[in-house]
């Protein structure tokens, strides 16, 4: 971290700041967070990502400086958050050097300055605590609020299994800058627009149990979408509803992308089952009880292989017969 920080200092050159596609809190939370930082700082920095910011996000401090990608225009440094390598931005980054900072299992190595925490309980958590070594006066009521929204829900509000006592003193801290949790969980949970609790209506409807209860799928096809004029970010959070099922150990969700070949897989256990190892079986990665992966095929094609998948790993991480 040191060193990342004293790399960071002498950088008087462009900086650009980006995160993965299809972003969610954590992502741009670090992003926002260490981007207005830099600015205080007096650097030359630019924050991008290819998908637009969610609805739920767009109440987010500076938000409205983010830049799209891709972009032409090449920078001395990158700072990739939230993301297992800069691939994930989902084009192509044009930089002399680029640098990670991440929570997520594996992924690839950017550079010898990256920073990398798999036991951290956000990207955001790793981000407060490079600002809070560099100069904590800097942080302010606008960084502060980023930085809580990333922890805030990748924590899934400190209910995960991934919250430490860390984690609390962090926010403790954030709410002492000045974050106001009411608002901030109200602007994240309580604003679904008409069209997500229609197509939530609708993916409800496709929920089909496997293995005895313990593997829940939700489905959601492409014609979802157009039925109920809804996009794809606002299937944020329906897994968890699958995962919620008294004795389910693995649950996902498959999400028809445009060219209708291709899934976007979100998978979720609850802390006894390696749901990571599941998606890397398909080239993806995350967490032990979040991960995601992309998948090829048919429908039913791909929700075969990911339930065999699925009882493969409870057989394995639990040990049972099916």
């Amino acid at each position: 971290m040191i060193a990342l920080i004293n790399r960071l200092k002498k950088e008087k050159r462009s900086i650009l700041i980006f995160t993965h596609e299809n972003p969610d809190a954590d992502g741009i939370g670090s992003m926002l967070a260490l981007y207005e930082f830099l600015k205080k700082e007096g650097k030359n920095v630019e924050c991008r990502i290819k998908d637009p910011v969610p609805h739920v996000l767009d109440f987010l401090p500076d938000v409205d400086k983010i830049q799209k990608l891709p972009t032409e225009k090449e920078y001395d440094l990158a700072i990739l958050v939230d993301a297992a390598g800069s691939f994930r931005a989902g084009c192509e980054i044009k930089a002399k050097e680029i640098i990670r900072i991440d929570h997520h299992i594996g992924g690839n190595k950017e550079s010898n300055y990256d920073f990398i925490d798999t036991y951290a309980p956000s990207t955001t958590f790793l981000v407060a605590k490079i600002l809070r070594y560099w100069d904590e006066e800097k942080i302010d009521e606008n960084i502060a609020t980023n930085l809580y929204t990333g922890l805030l829900t990748d924590t899934g509000s400190f209910r995960y299994n991934n919250v430490t006592e860390e984690a609390f003193e962090l926010a403790e801290f954030l709410v002492k800058k000045g974050v106001d949790p009411h608002y901030i969980s109200n602007m994240v949970y309580e604003r679904n627009k008409l069209s997500t609790i229609k197509l939530l209506q609708l993916t409800l409807s496709t929920l089909r149990l496997y293995n005895e209860n313990k593997i829940a799928a939700l489905i959601v096809p492409r014609n979802f979408l157009k039925q109920t004029g809804a996009i794809e970010e606002e299937t944020e959070g329906f897994v968890n509803y699958a995962r919620s099922i008294e004795g389910v150990e693995v649950a996902f969700i498959m999400i028809q992308k445009e060219d209708l070949q291709t899934w976007r897989v979100s998978l979720r256990g609850k802390g006894n089952v390696d749901v990571r190892e599941i998606a890397e079986k398909f080239g993806g990665g995350g967490h032990r009880d979040a991960a995601g992966c992309r998948i090829k095929g048919s429908q039913e094609e791909v929700l075969e292989k990911l339930v065999n998948a699925a009882k493969q790993q409870i057989n394995k991480d639990l040990a049972v017969s099916v």
